[in-house]
């Protein structure tokens, strides 16, 4: 090993921030998965054929 570099686990790779949506819609609420919140359809209730509802 060499005393100058760091190991691996201590190297942070870049993290990719998502914008934090405020409603979850049903599906994505009961299951808790992260909900996108894009209406009419989520991505998860679009990529399962689902009908997608959010709660007034």
């Amino acid at each position: 090993q060499q005393a100058n570099q760091p190991s691996r686990s201590q190297q942070s790779s870049p993290r990719v921030s998502r914008p934090r949506t405020t409603v979850a819609c049903e599906f994505c609420r009961a299951r808790k998965l992260k909900c996108d919140g894009v209406r009419p359809f989520c991505y998860n209730c679009n990529r399962r054929g689902l009908a997608c509802t959010y709660r007034p």
